[in-house]
């Protein structure tokens, strides 16, 4: 016969999964808020769309927001349990 053990529970419950995929989202929205700037010429270069406040200060807010989200949901810890 099997037994099984009644106090067994899951490392993560519902809640981290969701905070886990909020992180995910914000990471890759950040690379996607990053991508872009090419030109198809070599010899122009246009500073204010390559150095522009959406790829040098949003993006990487963005990306480490996630970062940290993930983080808040790999300790997360119902108070309850």
């Amino acid at each position: 016969m099997k037994e099984t053990n009644k106090n067994s529970k899951f490392a993560f419950t519902k809640n981290n999964y969701i905070l886990l995929g909020v992180g995910v989202l914000f990471i890759i929205i950040g690379f996607f808020l990053m991508i872009g700037g090419g030109s198809d010429d070599p010899n122009f270069f246009n500073e204010e769309e390559m150095m522009g406040f959406r790829r040098i200060t949003l993006a990487p807010i963005c990306i480490i927001g996630g970062f940290i989200i993930n983080i808040f949901a790999i300790l997360y810890s119902p108070k309850g349990e």
